[in-house]
């Protein structure tokens, strides 16, 4: 999986070095402040418009952030093909768009609950919690690093993050809701 990942990776850098004009197609393009990252993560399918538009000021929920992860780690049509049982949330039964998304992520350690037997889907994702799952996704384990069961997880996440350049060419507070397009920088960074 951490091969599959390093070469998705690698594919974005690539793209990343090249001027792709994908943002250019949405109509809210004006609104775009990290167009390169909206043009890469386009282009290589890990981000998609709302309809015409990108909705780059939108807040990203926990759903579409499993959503995002799943496409990182699997690639697209491998994501696309994931289907839940509805078993592992309460909330998030079989029938919901992310459930394959949202389950595959909770049994590989990368995403977890908000308690209660929930993941509350539409629940906003802050920058720590994005970073988290990013961190996660490229190999660190949560349970080692300390992501999770003590009271500096948050130190934690953010120091790996920091390390990781995560939050570069971004202005965001890490306990802030985290925009679609902040998302798609972090994705690329």
């Amino acid at each position: 999986m951490k091969k599959l990942l390093a070469l998705v990776l690698a594919l974005v850098m690539t793209l990343g070095l090249a001027t792709v004009s994908t943002s250019a197609a949405y109509t809210d393009a004006n609104d775009i402040d990290y167009t390169e990252a909206v043009d890469v993560m386009t282009a290589v399918g890990v981000f998609q418009g709302k309809g015409d538009a990108f909705a780059p000021k939108d807040g990203l929920n926990r759903a579409e952030a499993a959503k995002l992860i799943a496409y990182l780690m699997l690639g697209n049509k491998t994501a696309e093909s994931m289907k839940g049982s509805g078993a592992k949330f309460a909330d998030v039964p079989a029938s919901h768009w992310a459930s394959g998304y949202i389950e595959y992520l909770a049994t590989a350690g990368v995403v977890s609950g908000v308690g209660g037997g929930n993941f509350d889907p539409n629940g906003k994702v802050t920058a720590v919690a994005f970073a988290k799952m990013l961190l996660v996704a490229l190999g660190y384990d949560a349970e080692i690093e300390g992501f999770t069961g003590n009271s500096s997880w948050a130190i934690n996440i953010q120091k790996l993050a920091n390390d990781n350049d995560l939050y570069d060419l971004l202005d965001v507070a890490s306990t802030a809701a985290l925009t679609r397009e902040q998302a798609a920088q972090m994705c690329l960074n």
